[in-house]
């Protein structure tokens, strides 16, 4: 897979998303980088780290932190897509990301804080869960509950409470742009019309969410997982 990982792809990509005023604010390289990951051609995310680290080298005034922040969210990305596409999926596209990054800009400790409570992040993904379904969130946790107790828990407390509603790399329209790209590249399209409005809901224009659609739908086909039509906003 790495050798569809070209420059000439990896720009082209880059390409679909609107430009940024900073770099490291683009959404192109974590949606790519989720997109390769849950298409399961982890040696791909390596390509788009080195390309985008390349193309911070090339600014003016780039400095350690910019270099890091990329690193912090094509990993944060990547392990928010872990409930969509699987860990196995998660865990070597990390590898392939922690291979390429430089010794330097790899953390040591954990972004969480592990020391809350059980009930706090309860809580936090109860809200979380609120915020993104609004006045659906009731009747989808019914169901969940219904289908099997212990997946609704999982889901709101540990899904919700532990990995998304954490935001101190990326942000709700970044984590939005994580699941959309997971569920294309994984071809799970039933909840992706109601994930790709979410994401305006979460502060992203519709140019930006469709550059994310089309970057995850592109990678996609090209890993040869896509077989059904992918909704449009």
């Amino acid at each position: 897979m790495t050798d569809i990982a070209t420059a000439e792809f990896l720009n082209e990509l880059k390409s679909l998303y609107p430009a940024q005023a900073k770099y490291v604010d683009s959404g192109w390289y974590l949606a790519a980088a989720v997109a390769f990951s849950s298409s399961n051609r982890p040696e791909a995310v390596s390509c788009v780290f080195r390309h985008a680290l390349e193309d911070l080298e090339k600014l003016p005034d780039t400095s350690d932190e910019d270099r890091r922040l990329l690193v912090r969210k094509m990993r944060e990305g990547i392990f928010k897509s872990v409930l969509l596409s699987g860990s196995p999926k998660v865990i070597y596209a990390l590898i392939s990301l922690y291979e390429a990054t430089p010794e330097e800009f790899r953390d040591t400790e954990p972004m969480r804080d592990l020391t809350r409570s059980k009930e706090k992040v309860a809580a936090s993904g109860q809200g979380y869960f609120d915020l993104q379904y609004g006045d659906t969130a009731a009747e989808i946790q019914l169901m969940l509950r219904s289908i099997y107790p212990d997946l609704e828990h999982v889901i709101t407390t540990l899904g919700y409470g532990y990995v998304y509603s954490f935001l101190e790399v990326i942000s709700s329209k970044e984590t939005s742009f994580a699941i959309i790209s997971a569920l294309i590249a994984t071809d799970m399209l039933g909840p992706l019309e109601r994930q790709l409005t979410g994401a305006v809901r979460n502060g992203a224009t519709v140019e930006e969410v469709r550059g994310v659609r089309e970057i995850a739908l592109r990678i996609a086909m090209a890993a040869g997982v896509l077989k059904h039509e992918v909704p449009d906003i």
